[in-house]
């Protein structure tokens, strides 16, 4: 079997046209009083009265070190010396923006017990002010909420001229994966050397496979909706030949690769990617879409450990509240009871998904996996649970309402007694800590991703006999992004209300023993 996810449809099912354009007061919507496409000038001078770092010195190894964080583009930045209490980094870099976001910067301190968060700070900027932003940033500590002393920092936007992008803006890196359209690459930005996944799509195969419609609406997702636990879109434009998405590059690594690695995780991990997940999907319901494919291997780490979900491509638009759909897709060990009875199903297939994924965290395989296909539909419409000895009370009694939890919206799922300790807004404005960070070298870093596809010279092939009609090219109208004012989202409250990103690669290729569905 090819290792490309196994997310394959009974039928062609074209969404209708998108009803989450512009929700004027909804967390997340598009609003038409955004910036422009630009590019954004971060200096990171000086910090004072940081804890613990009253010394002197010029070792870099001794010294703290920043991470900027922008739109899930995370940089590394080591401070230069310390004196007197003074650290200075006197760094700067430039950033994309394409849409409203907020501007993170956290210090860290190396200790011997592990890497310590100092203190962090949000910045709220102004995007459409191209005057120089020049002060002292108050950093707070994660833990308590406390002052944990002062960042100075200068911040410049500036437009970027209106041109059509293309592959030309792009340095290829390497190939991080393959799918049955195209390919994925870490590519570098040539002006700001940012470093972004790119999914080129060839317009050929989606036609062929009649997935125009619905690559169109993933792209109309990725553009329209932000959210802190997903992979955000920067860029799509196109070529006579291919479709070319521009996404964050988040190299934590698959979800999967993780799990597969350590067999399962603890108790407070899982619940911790649960709990982000679930403001995620929360997000994507309350704009009418439903995700249908949650699995590890369309969940990805970020450099420091929180969740981004990607992989959009079997996301169902216009399903307001009741509404039914009778696609037969995911894949099978996910699959909900009321997917295999062929009797419709809504938005609580992505509740019962969400429970058969923390399953899997806690005891390493989903719970109805069974090699033979039809024996685990069997499995899932009429075996119970089987839960370890080792499995706390409250992750039992979730996991056993699965499929009930969540009919009357995730407020009910949210007040299980297994989530009582997790403060949603303190988990919305990534306030916790994660209990695990990847082990990530640098921005460029691709350690966490398949040898078979980082070591395949990367290349934008020439596609060969390929010409597509011009009524055929007219489908792909509106596919370009590159932000102008009516796709930027607002700045976003933490309600838990929204999302974002893609087919191709955004889940990378696993080696999971699954099979695509067949009906």
């Amino acid at each position: 079997m090819d290792k490309q996810s196994a997310t394959l449809s009974k039928a062609s099912e074209p969404p209708a046209p998108s009803n989450i354009a512009n929700r004027p007061g909804t967390p997340g919507s598009a609003e038409a009083n955004g910036p422009g496409q630009g590019m954004l000038l971060i200096r990171i001078v000086e910090a004072k009265n940081l804890p613990g770092c009253s010394f002197s010195d010029k070792d870099p190894a001794k010294l703290p070190y920043c991470v900027i964080e922008v739109d899930k583009n995370d940089l590394v930045v080591p401070a230069k010396e310390a004196l007197n209490g003074i650290v200075t980094w006197q760094y700067r870099s430039h950033f994309d923006v394409s849409r409203q976001c907020d501007i993170t910067l956290s210090v860290y301190h190396k200790t011997a017990a592990g890497d310590k968060m100092l203190g962090s700070v949000v910045v709220n900027h102004n995007f459409t002010d191209q005057n120089l932003n020049d002060g002292w940033y108050a950093l707070t500590s994660q833990d308590d909420g406390k002052p944990a002393g002062e960042l100075h920092l200068q911040l410049v936007f500036k437009r970027a001229a209106k041109k059509p992008m293309s592959i030309e803006d792009f340095d290829l890196l390497k190939v991080i994966g393959k799918g049955s359209f195209g390919k994925v690459m870490q590519v570098r930005k040539k002006d700001t050397n940012r470093i972004y996944a790119m999914k080129i799509i060839k317009k050929s195969h989606i036609v062929e496979r009649s997935e125009v419609s619905h690559t169109l609406a993933e792209r109309m997702v990725l553009a329209r909706i932000n959210h802190p636990f997903v992979v955000p879109l920067k860029f799509s434009f196109q070529s006579p030949e291919k479709l070319y998405l521009v996404l964050a590059f988040v190299n934590g690594g698959e979800l999967f690769h993780h799990l597969q690695n350590e067999g399962r995780f603890a108790e407070e991990r899982a619940k911790f990617y649960t709990a982000e997940l679930l403001t995620a999907l929360e997000c994507l319901h309350n704009y009418d879409i439903i995700y249908r494919d949650l699995k590890p291997e369309n969940i990805l780490l970020d450099y420091t450990g929180h969740i981004a979900l990607c992989d959009f491509g079997l996301c169902k638009l216009n399903m307001k509240d009741g509404n039914k759909t009778n696609t037969f897709c995911g894949t099978p060990e996910y699959l909900a009871p009321e997917l295999l009875i062929n009797k419709g199903y809504t938005k609580v297939v992505d509740w019962w998904t969400l429970g058969i994924l923390l399953y899997e965290m806690l005891v390493g395989l989903p719970p109805f996996y069974d090699e033979n296909v039809n024996e685990m539909y069997r499995k899932i419409l009429s075996d119970e649970l089987k839960f370890p000895d080792d499995m706390s009370s409250q992750a039992k009694d979730i996991l056993r309402q699965a499929k009930r939890l969540g009919r009357n919206g995730p407020e009910e799922i949210k007040q299980h007694p297994f989530f009582a300790n997790i403060n949603w807004q303190k988990l919305y404005l990534r306030k916790y800590t994660p209990p695990f960070r990847p082990n990530v070298a640098s921005a460029t870093d691709t350690s966490n991703f398949d040898t078979e596809f980082t070591s395949e010279i990367p290349m934008d092939s020439v596609s060969e006999g390929s010409a597509l009609s011009q009524s055929v090219q007219q489908q792909f109208q509106g596919f370009t992004y590159q932000a102008t004012q009516e796709h930027l989202a607002g700045s976003l409250q933490a309600t838990g209300s929204l999302i974002a990103p893609s087919r191709l690669g955004g889940a990378l290729p696993s080696n999971r023993p699954t099979q695509p569905l067949r009906k």
